[in-house]
């Protein structure tokens, strides 16, 4: 989902292009070899306590199932969950008793190239905790992989994802973890 979770990150950067999840630190270790420079970030993981990826199996919706998927988002591989709302009708995937953390960081995007060229409306995605509107975000087809987040007490709860699409065939992908 991102690189939060590791504690060592290698970096290999050309022509000045830098990864933004090295952004803010500064390299242990930097060495250019013919262009090639390669840097080492050393820093605290995030220690995950629950993964929505990991939870599809105990997940239940009012509609289609999500399906894990590693597909691109964004011209970039990415493993999440799929889902295609019907057009105009929220489809609701809740996670009963998901453990949290003190917060819950996702991404979401539209999978497939070839759909994201064909269909131009955005897709959206609402996170609900004990009946609340927690976090949401909206992926255009030119946006990527769009990051939300919300503080969350810990303990475990109930946790619903909420995907909403104008169009058919609306591909949208997300992957959710709840952190410490």
């Amino acid at each position: 989902m991102d690189a939060a979770r590791y504690g060592r990150i290698w970096e290999l950067a050309v022509r000045g292009v830098r990864s933004p999840d090295a952004a803010g630190f500064e390299p242990s270790e930097a060495e250019d070899h013919d262009g090639v420079v390669v840097r080492r970030y050393e820093r605290a993981p995030a220690i995950v306590v629950g993964d929505v990826l990991e939870r599809l199996t105990d997940a239940t919706t009012d509609g289609a199932r999500p399906t894990l998927e590693l597909t691109e988002v964004g011209f970039a591989p990415r493993r999440c969950l799929q889902v295609s709302p019907l057009p105009g009708t929220p489809l609701r995937i809740r996670f009963p008793a998901f453990p949290l953390g003190k917060e819950l960081v996702g991404y979401v995007g539209i999978a497939d190239v070839f759909t994201r060229r064909d269909v131009r409306s955005p897709g959206r995605l609402d996170v609900e905790l004990a009946g609340q509107i927690i976090a949401s975000a909206v992926a255009g087809v030119d946006d990527g992989w769009v990051r939300f987040a919300a503080a969350t007490p810990p303990g475990a709860a109930d946790v619903t994802f909420i995907a909403r699409a104008t169009d058919p065939n609306r591909r949208i992908c997300f992957a959710a973890e709840a952190r410490q």
